[in-house]
């Protein structure tokens, strides 16, 4: 007779398991948002103040020392992180204001005005902030947040991504991570729409008008100067 081998058994490997997301590439992606506004001298730019940069990077410390704890980010930080993602979003959409505000007003007696080079770049450190910040935001609501999809996932999401509605397209038991909101907020600002994922709860549907309304009025406002400031 012949024994009856065991069944091989099968490993899912690591990339199947549920591994809580890390917090290091939405530090990363704040890191290097922050560093523009910080090196570029003032006079090759238009903007932001001073405060944008200091409450990122308040902000980044504090996400530095929620995500160095050991173990899982606890679910009782989600709401202080949403507070500070919230107050990221606001210190840039001030700063767009300021910028359309500049472009607009007529400079004063003596004030010389902005250029080409402060516009075109502090369009750019405005825009680049508007994309990671409200990425971070989608990264935080969705779903009840990195640690709330992975543990006790919400019957109903904010966002539908075409992984989790077409067979095929993913590994069974695909989340969205970071960089999946981070793209959702990128296409949002260049297409002023919703492209491959679709909002699904009032709450960010009002987040990505908000994002679009802020990243027009920029582009717009700010095209607009140049082209009146570029020899024809």
């Amino acid at each position: 007779m012949m024994d009856n081998a065991p069944a091989p058994v099968h490993d899912p490997g690591p990339d199947s398991a549920q591994v809580p997301e890390s917090y290091f590439w939405p530090l990363v992606a704040l890191i290097l948002v922050i560093l523009p506004q910080v090196l570029v001298p003032a006079r090759m730019r238009e903007g932001p103040v001073l405060i944008v940069p200091v409450l990122e990077g308040v902000v980044a410390l504090v996400l530095l020392g929620v995500a160095a704890r050991p173990g899982p980010v606890p679910r009782a930080a989600r709401p202080l992180i949403l507070w500070l993602f919230a107050v990221l979003v606001l210190a840039n959409t001030s700063a767009a204001a300021r910028l359309v505000i500049v472009v607009l007003r007529t400079p004063a007696a003596g004030e010389h005005p902005a250029t080409v080079t402060q516009l075109l770049i502090g369009a750019a450190l405005v825009l680049a902030t508007n994309v990671v910040t409200f990425g971070l935001l989608y990264w935080q609501l969705d779903g009840g947040g990195p640690s709330g999809r992975l543990q006790h996932p919400a019957p109903f999401p904010d966002f539908q991504f075409p992984q989790t509605s077409t067979e095929g397209l993913a590994p069974p038991g695909w989340r969205p991570r970071f960089a999946d909101h981070l793209y959702v907020a990128y296409t949002n600002i260049v297409a002023f729409s919703p492209t491959d994922t679709l909002p699904l709860s009032h709450r960010v549907k009002g987040l990505m008008a908000i994002q679009s309304m802020i990243s027009l009025a920029v582009l717009v406002v700010v095209i607009s100067r140049v082209i009146n400031i570029l020899p024809s």
